[in-house]
């Protein structure tokens, strides 16, 4: 059994997710797979992968029976996961070559922690310039995750069992990594940080994060947060993240 899984979602990103899986062979720890998840892309991921030839890399695709997007295809592959430990890289970002090995000691250092997470860099692809996230990343409060969403999803690892145990909610298309921690956090679990930088964000054209997207996705961090902290649904609310969903997808 390999001591950690990673898990990618990817769709129609054949021209770039060699970087991300370059930048797991190149791990310091080699014992680890890859759960790579294919999203009904129609591009040539698949034929890509499997010239790499190495077994660490489990490719699948999502069917229509498993639903769409992001969160199903994290839900996949985790329950096809192998390891107790798994880590979320999309397949767009770079790891360094000690994010395993970071990750591993943590959790053996600290039987208590749930969740991790660490510092990130920002590649902003079209200048080639390399700089800190915008967000101040900072040690862990439930408070502060309920005000902003302060933790860089492509740095988390967590126990396996514990997203079994509270999987992705396939509503949501976007921030669904901010539901999932926002709930973990509210829930208890031990998250723990570190200050190194593990990753290596990629900031591209076609990101949500970037361009004139970025006020509609503050929006829908800000709708996220108020799901969140209603007691019962508001069928309001959801109609609204919905709409705005529809104009992020685009």
């Amino acid at each position: 059994m390999p001591k950690i899984s990673y898990l990618i979602t990817t769709k129609n990103r054949g021209d770039i997710i060699k970087d991300t899986l370059e930048s797991l062979i190149t791990q310091t720890e080699k014992d680890w797979e890859a759960i790579i998840v294919d999203d009904h892309g129609n591009d040539n991921t698949g034929k890509i992968i499997q010239k790499y030839k190495d077994q660490r890399f489990k490719y699948f695709r999502l069917t229509d029976f498993h639903g769409l997007g992001a969160s199903c295809g994290r839900n996949f592959a985790a329950v096809r996961a192998s390891s107790d430990l798994i880590a979320i890289i999309d397949s767009d970002d770079i790891c360094y070559p000690g994010r395993t090995k970071v990750i591993l000691n943590a959790f053996k250092n600290d039987s208590d922690i749930d969740v991790f997470f660490s510092d990130i860099d920002i590649w902003e692809e079209k200048t080639g310039v390399i700089r800190d996230r915008k967000t101040l990343i900072e040690p862990f409060s439930v408070e502060r995750l309920l005000e902003v969403n302060f933790i860089p999803h492509s740095t988390v690892a967590m126990r396996r069992q514990i997203l079994l145990d509270n999987p992705y909610n396939q509503f949501f298309r976007i921030a669904e990594d901010y539901e999932l921690l926002t709930r973990l956090a509210v829930g208890g679990r031990k998250f723990a940080y570190s200050k190194e930088k593990l990753v290596k964000y990629r900031l591209g054209e076609t990101n949500i994060s970037s361009g004139g997207r970025g006020e509609l996705t503050k929006k829908y961090d800000l709708l996220v947060k108020m799901f969140r902290r209603k007691v019962i649904f508001d069928h309001n609310l959801l109609n609204e993240i919905s709409i705005l969903e529809s104009k992020l997808s685009k």
